[in-house]
């Protein structure tokens, strides 16, 4: 979360030209300022969430360049008696305020209570939902999910709790896409829980939130890969490290849990920038990514050895979300065709007043999800290989095809579905198929008048047959008549 400057009074002078500073997600550091200024900015600091921590200069440059939280812990003992009154303030000039990721001041918690469910690591982002802490109850033992029809209605209830007001079938939705492919974008205009719901979704099912969920936040300047993966630095010899990096080799040595990365507004830089080793990685057979070429490992500052390449984790769920504005960059058609595309674009403004209390805590793990993986009957595929094809007919005219790629993925993703949509099989798989053909198909056609002859086919085609895609059809020859423009995401 980078820091609002205008929270500071211009007339601290804390960030003036003659103010030497830098300031991160993680870190403001301030030199050459008042004593009496840096009090005033250190109260301002506390009332957004940071803590002041007086630690070795080394640890604290490592951790701005690194953002390793484990640093910080390692270098501060627990305290477990009162703590004593506080030193005097150091010099203006080695004053650090380091931000410890929350939003709220902490605050001390009885044993045997259970901490906040959506705790201090997720930021409320401007026009989110309002963030709800459920109220503290006693702990209870969780258990492990045996049942996925037990499974949904806890992740609903659990959301629900939450005073999140999503529709069940675009939650139903969200489950069944990362039990499919584990790389989902989640797209619609800013405020409407996007971001939220990667989180609820992880809290509902870990067993440890804090080590099964990364949210890291897209910068608009990434060029390349260097801010998800790090670099190995030939003149120190040591591996430059990212949290993203760190999260990931977490989930590789613990194959048993599912682990929950979530890549903040992915658009604001061009994804095949950032992202293409990701993309060919989950494309090929050995699913794997090169770090670096020094054969037995390149170590970090803080002593983790760093292969020279990486396996991509297969309990590794990605969730991207995408904003809609002027702001970002379109969505390439390699990386469309990669990944199921999620709408937002129902709000329920009422639906936090349902919310309610929710003690139940059911685990997931990677074998059990294994296990609730199906397949399709040969009379069942026919049918959605038809349906494809037939669309396929009318969109290959105007350049927007259907790989073998989406075909094989629609197919997983119908048979993972199975009675989660509904519990008459025909019923389900219409919705399954019709969500599919909105998901993986709709999302690539763009353009001006040439696409309204498409858009009208299609739109007959599907009505009585697909309703959520005739209905997401007619929105675009709606925004195309407004607009003389029109795609998946206006």
């Amino acid at each position: 979360m980078l820091l609002d400057l205008n929270l500071f009074p211009p007339e601290l002078n804390l960030f003036g030209p003659e103010s030497a500073w830098r300031i991160n997600e993680r870190m403001a550091i301030v030199n050459d300022a008042e004593e009496n200024s840096l009090d005033q900015a250190e109260v301002i600091l506390s009332l957004n969430g940071f803590r002041r921590r007086d630690l070795d200069e080394g640890i604290l440059e490592n951790y701005f360049i690194l953002g390793d939280e484990l640093m910080l812990e390692e270098a501060l003992p627990e305290v477990v008696a009162p703590p004593a009154p506080p030193p005097p303030a150091p010099k203006a000039a080695e004053r650090v305020l380091v931000e410890e990721e929350v939003i709220m001041p902490e605050v001390a918690r009885p044993e045997g209570t259970v901490p906040t469910l959506f705790p201090s690591g997720i930021k409320q982002l401007e026009g989110e939902p309002p963030i709800v802490a459920p109220p503290v109850v006693e702990a209870r033992a969780a258990t492990r999910a045996t049942d996925e029809g037990e499974l949904i209605e806890h992740i609903l209830a659990y959301i629900r709790s939450r005073g999140f007001s999503y529709p069940d079938r675009l939650v139903k939705d969200y489950y069944v896409c990362l039990k499919t492919k584990p790389f989902v974008i989640l797209a619609g205009y800013s405020g409407m829980g996007k971001t939220a719901l990667t989180r609820l979704m992880a809290e509902a099912v870990a067993e440890d939130i804090e080590e099964q969920y990364l949210r890291v936040s897209v910068q608009p300047d990434w060029l390349d890969d260097k801010g998800l993966l790090g670099f190995y630095n030939p003149l120190t010899g040591q591996y430059v490290s990212t949290p993203f990096l760190d999260f990931l080799l977490r989930a590789a040595e613990n194959p048993d849990k599912p682990y929950f990365l979530c890549l903040d507004e992915m658009n604001l830089s061009r994804v095949e920038y950032y992202f293409s080793r990701f993309l060919s990685a989950m494309e090929s057979l050995d699913r794997t990514i090169h770090l670096h070429g020094v054969k037995d490992g390149a170590g970090t500052a803080y002593g983790r050895l760093v292969p020279p390449k990486l396996k991509m984790p297969s309990n590794l769920f990605i969730s991207g979300t995408i904003n809609i504005d002027e702001s970002t960059y379109p969505l390439s058609p390699k990386l469309l065709d990669r990944a199921n595309t999620i709408e937002f674009f129902e709000v329920d403004l009422r639906g936090h007043l349902k919310a309610g209390e929710y003690r139940r805590r059911l685990t997931l793990d990677m074998e059990t999800l294994n296990r609730f993986r199906g397949a399709l009957q040969p009379s069942e595929e026919e049918r959605v290989i038809e349906t494809l094809a037939e669309v396929n007919e009318k969109t290959l005219r105007r350049g927007f095809l259907i790989s073998y790629r989406v075909r094989r993925e629609v197919l997983d993703y119908v048979g993972n579905s199975r009675g989660i949509y509904s519990g008459d099989s025909e019923e389900n798989l219409r919705t399954a198929l019709d969500l599919q053909v909105k998901q993986r198909v709709l999302t690539k056609i763009t353009g001006t008048e040439s696409v309204r002859p498409l858009l009208e086919d299609l739109e007959e085609h599907f009505t009585g047959r697909l309703p959520l895609s005739a209905e997401k059809v007619g929105r675009m020859l709606k925004r195309l008549d407004e607009n003389g423009f029109t795609n998946f995401y206006i």
